[in-house]
Parts: C-alpha cells; structure tokens; sequence
C-alpha cells in the first residue's frame, strides 16, 4: 500500500482503503480500480491523494494510529457538534468528551512507537480532519512524555476542540486562498478566543483543555498570541498542541491541494524548536515520526529508486527499501531485492521523489 497524489494515477490502480464522505456514505469501495471517471469523482468532491495498492508497493502496510471506523465516528461527531453550535450555539460535551476518552483509549492499548497519521481527507472536511487528527499526535506525544492517562485525556480533549472557534470566523475568510489583509488576519487570530469562550463557562471540560484551546498559538518567544506569553508561561497542554497542530498543518494544507512530505513537516519543526517550539518536546515528537513512511518512493545515494518498506524505530533516517528502478539504464528489479540502510551504511535516502506509476510499472 503506498499514498498517491491524483494526479500521478493512470487509472489502472487499485483502491486499498475505501472512501468515506463525512456523513460516513462510502464513495467508492476498497479494490475497485480508480478509473478516470472515479477519479473525476474524487477530486470534484476535494480528495486529491488517494492509497492504492500494486505492484510495487505489495505486502507494504500503512499501521495508522486509528482504526479507520474510529476515525469516521471522530469527524462525525467535531462535524455535528460544530453544526449544533452553528444552529443554536449550544455543544453537547459529553459526546466529545466520550469521542477523546475513545481515541485515547485505542491509541494507548495499541503501544505503537511510530507515527502513521496522514491520512486522506476531503476539502469539505478539512476542520473535523484536523482536529482528529492533533488529538490523535497529543496523545501519543503526551504518552512519550510520560503524562499518566488523566492529564493525557484533558490534553486530548483540548487538542480535539482547539480550532472549534473557527466556526465563528466566516468561511469566505477562513478559506481564503489569496492574501489576507492586515485586518483578516487579525480576525483569524481571534479563533482561539472565541474557542475559549465557547468552553469557559462548562465545568465539564478541564482547565488545562480549556488553557490548550486558549494557547495553542502561543510561541516561547513571545511571538505568538492571543497574550504573547513567553517562556515557561506557556502551558504544557498548549506546547503539546502547538507542535502536533503545525505538524498536521505541514503534511496537509487546509484546502487538501498540498501535501508536502513528512521530511518537509521535520525540517520545519526542527527549525522552529526552541524558539517557537518547546524543543524537548519537538525532540520527543521528532523521535516519532519516521521521515520517509512506509510505502514511500525515495531515490538513494546509488542513484537507484526505492520504496520503504519498514521503518526502524532506532534510526528514522535508514528504513529497509525495497529496490525498483534504475532511471538511467531503466533497468526494474524483482520484488525480493531488498536493502536495510542499517546494515547498508554506505547508502543513504537522498531525497523523497514522485514518479507517475506507468513508469515504475513491471518493477517486481
């Protein structure tokens, strides 16, 4: 199984996870060939990455965080729960509080040590996609850090409603493709507040969601806001947020048309840690994210093209890869040439690389 953008698809490929809309209709069935009118399908309705199965990335599993039902049931209820807001500004807590203690309890039985979250998401669904998924990083961030399962599920909770004030900022501006002016900008900004007064005054939601909501924005250095707080003023439940908020925003913009690579989302934390970021934290978080995933198409140092198979948790930067194609004697290798950059130590991933399939086609 690997991720493919739309657009390297030819037509022949396979569906290896079904499509759902955000009501959980299923759009097109796992195993059905994405023809070019399915295609057309999906990319009307805003989905322009897709995983498929085939040749090349045969017997590669994608071991993400969430089962993919929990995942559905998660946007379904930040969906509807935003739709009641929106209708009567009343939210039924309980039913958010019953979804984080769900996701928690899932990803913390399942004890993985990698981060597998990029998932597929539709242009209409942006809002209830990300909010699944910065709980889903929180908490296994705050299990890394070692927080027990009380202060984790409040860390989570604030991590699933941190952008609910969005629903008071109009979608014309919130969607904006083109430049903000000065004065939009600075309305943007006041989504965290009106996150905090949505939650403020219900004693069912903790003080430290409530401060992760209030301060996820906020940078170390005083640059953030809404309080420009500086240093250790910022809240534990807010650094966690921050970190899994600008990783998630990295790997998936939020008109779903850009997905930069998970090295992309590293080097951008790396830069921010310490000043933005808290960098023990972002450490921990780093450790986490293997910067090349499974099923992804890289060229080594031999000038040889590959795709990772596995991870290894000791060393993000050398997974074992699966040989494929030589670009310069176009010369395609059988499925069992495999090489473990553990033991390989002269070779190294020069670079993730996007190749349209018919290309690599015949490789095993």
């Amino acid at each position: 199984m690997r991720l493919v953008a739309l657009q390297d698809i030819t037509g022949d490929e396979v569906l290896a996870q079904p499509i759902f809309d955000i009501d959980g209709r299923r759009l097109l069935n796992q195993g059905m060939r994405l023809k070019p009118s399915y295609l057309q399908k999906l990319h009307d309705k805003g989905v322009f990455s897709v995983y498929i199965e085939d040749e090349i990335s045969e017997g590669i599993e994608i071991d993400d965080a969430l089962c993919q039902q929990t995942r559905i049931e998660a946007k379904q209820v930040v969906s509807r729960e935003l739709s009641r807001f929106a209708r009567n500004r009343e939210i039924h807590f309980q039913e958010i509080i019953r979804t984080v203690n769900d996701i928690v309890d899932e990803i913390l039985s399942s004890r993985k040590d990698l981060i597998s979250l990029k998932d597929v998401r539709q242009q209409d669904e942006y809002l209830f996609a990300h909010s699944v998924n910065v709980c889903a990083l929180s908490i296994m961030l705050a299990a890394k850090l070692g927080y027990d399962k009380i202060k984790t599920r409040s860390i989570a909770l604030g991590a699933l409603l941190h952008d609910f004030g969005k629903i008071m900022i109009a979608p014309s501006l919130l969607y904006k493709e083109k430049g903000l002016s000065p004065e939009e900008i600075l309305e943007i900004k006041k989504h965290t507040l009106y996150g905090y007064n949505m939650l403020k005054e219900d004693n069912t939601i903790s003080p430290t969601a409530k401060i992760a909501v209030l301060m996820h924005h906020e940078n170390l250095d005083g640059s953030g806001y809404p309080l420009g707080l500086l240093g250790d003023k910022v809240h534990y439940s807010s650094r966690i947020v921050s970190i899994c908020n600008l990783y998630d925003r990295i790997i998936c913009d939020r008109n779903s048309r850009i997905t930069l690579s998970t090295a992309d989302a590293v080097e951008q934390l790396s830069s921010s840690s310490g000043i933005h970021l808290d960098k023990s934290f972002t450490d921990e978080f780093l450790s986490m994210i293997p910067i090349f995933p499974n099923g992804t198409l890289v060229l080594l140092s031999n000038g040889l093209v590959g795709i990772v198979v596995c991870n290894n948790s000791k060393s993000l930067t050398r997974p074992v890869i699966r040989l494929l194609y030589n670009p310069k004697s176009k010369a395609r290798y059988g499925k069992n040439y495999i090489v473990d950059l553990m033991k390989e130590l002269s070779l190294k991933i020069v670079r993730e690389i996007h190749i349209p399939s018919e290309v690599l086609k015949g490789s095993t």
